[in-house]
């Protein structure tokens, strides 16, 4: 399902990393961010909310349809002004804040500090989901 990245990588896509941090192990992605939050200093949740999405799915013959499914989303922002967004399937608020946290992080290491240490994680989850799946 996931191809690895190939590290180093200065920046991952938004989007890739939502999608693979969303089926990622939830446990392993929650203590990730809970280490890497530590150096985030203060971070406020501007919003979280569980709704309901419509969500396309490509079937094996190649079709394309859509599903409804609940998601939950959550937004962050750190003193520094790095705003930071996380969306899950179901209703684990806090796998949607862990990944919100790691999408700050991200974008607010200017200087590259914390980049390595994610891409690494990132790379990991990725060879995990592409070997079970």
């Amino acid at each position: 399902m996931f191809q690895p990245f190939d590290l180093p990588v200065d920046r991952v896509d938004q989007g890739e990393l939502l999608s693979l941090l969303s089926y990622a192990d939830p446990d392993e992605v929650k203590a990730f961010a809970a280490e890497i939050a530590e150096s985030l200093g203060t971070l406020e949740v501007v919003s979280k909310r569980t709704s309901l999405a419509r969500l396309p799915m490509v079937s094996s013959d190649g079709g394309k349809n859509t599903f409804e499914a609940l998601v939950t989303e959550v937004c962050v922002h750190s003193t520094n002004g790095a705003d930071g967004y996380g969306v899950c399937i179901g209703t684990d608020e806090e796998h949607a804040l862990a990944i919100a946290v790691l999408d700050l992080a991200l974008a607010a290491d200017s200087v590259g500090l914390l980049t390595g240490k994610i891409m690494a994680f990132l790379q990991a989850q990725a060879e995990l989901l592409a070997h079970a799946g």
